[in-house]
Formats: C-alpha cells, structure tokens, sequence
C-alpha cells in the first residue's frame, strides 16, 4: 500500500485524536468551571491554578468578605475581628462591668445592645435600649436583662447576628460569677481603665440623672 493510499487512514487517525483531546478540554474545562462555583461559595478560591489553561481569581479580590457572626470573645486586650467594631472603651461605665454587645438585623435597620453587670456590691444585670451604630457609643443601661446569657431578650426571639462576649466568667450561668468579679476588675485595671468600681449603680438613680 502506498503513501497516497495512507494518507485517508492518517487524516482519520488525526482527527479522531483532536476530537479525543477537544473533548478532554470540555471535560476539563466543566471540571474546572464546576471547582471555581464551588470555591466561590465557599469563599477559598486560590489565587491561580496549577493549570496553564485556566487562571483563578485571587481570593482578596472576590468573594466579598462575609460579616461575622455567631459568638465573638473579645476579652480585655484582645483583638476584634475586621469586620466588628471595638466598643469595649467607648460602653465603659462607671460601677459597670460590659459583659457583651450584639447586633441584630430589625425592620428599622441594624440595631446594637450592650450589656453590663454591676462591678460592687449585688452583681445586677442590664442591658441598653437597641440603638443605631452612630448611637450606640452613648448607650445606657435602660432595663434589667440576663440576655447576655446567649444574646437573646426573650424565648423565641431570633439570635443576633452576633455578639460579642467581653467578660462570659462573669455571667449568671457561670456558679463562680462572684468570685470572678474582683479578678476580672484587677485585670481591667492592670489594662489602664480609669473606671470606678467601687461607685454603687443603681439603675433608678442613673435614669433621674
């Protein structure tokens, strides 16, 4: 057989490889596709492919960053999450402890409560009225709560986004709540906190103010 008789069977030969090849890279290609989705998702797209076909977004680029949520623990000195702002100076009380703030997502928009624990005498539980963030730094005690329990007011109500735990030692749950105070003060105090903790808050006396 010659080589014009060949060439037929070659020419066939080849393009069954090229078909064979072009239907690997749609394989691959679909592969790929079906990673990248799901890496987005996933927020943990690398920043390139090992691949020369295909080059990956780098992960600072996109996905956004998500807010933080569930519970956050920010005791004295610690660093807060990016993405949460640092209110443990700006809610510091005089005869108040701050054990947490949450954020939660309302018809009015987002609104922020603080929560503190008297730091003398009878440890008393409160927390402020839900505020707007541009409020939030002047907040109050408005109501007794034992809310920053779990961060939530009342039985059935939705959780917030998330809320940040200052001081957990010293929440009711806790049976050595009492005996935690004092340490938990010293250590506020070792930090520089020109707070007063002997003076005696009384919510009743705070709202006449």
């Amino acid at each position: 057989m010659n080589s014009t008789q060949k060439d037929p069977d070659i020419t066939a030969e080849l393009l069954f490889h090229v078909k064979s090849l072009r239907c690997i890279a749609d394989n691959l290609s679909k592969l790929v596709g079906r990673f990248t989705r799901h890496n987005y998702t996933a927020g943990t797209i690398p920043c390139e492919a090992s691949s020369n076909i295909i080059m990956f977004p780098c992960s600072e680029n996109f996905p956004p960053k998500q807010e933080p949520s569930g519970i956050v623990l920010a005791p004295p000195g610690a660093l807060l999450p990016s993405g949460i702002t640092d209110y443990r100076h700006a809610l510091a009380r005089n005869g108040l402890i701050l054990l947490s703030w949450d954020k939660r997502c309302t018809e009015m928009g987002d609104r922020y409560t603080a929560y503190w624990v008297t730091s003398s005498s009878v440890m008393r539980y409160y927390a402020s009225k839900p505020l707007a963030a541009e409020e939030f730094s002047s907040s109050r005690p408005d109501h007794k709560s034992y809310a920053a329990e779990d961060g939530i007011e009342f039985y059935g109500q939705e959780p917030p986004v998330f809320i940040v735990h200052v001081a957990p030692e010293l929440m009711m749950n806790n049976p050595q709540h009492k005996e935690l105070r004092n340490a938990h003060i010293e250590v506020l105090q070792r930090s520089g906190s020109a707070l007063d903790f002997e003076y005696r808050y009384l919510l009743k006396t705070d709202k006449r103010t």
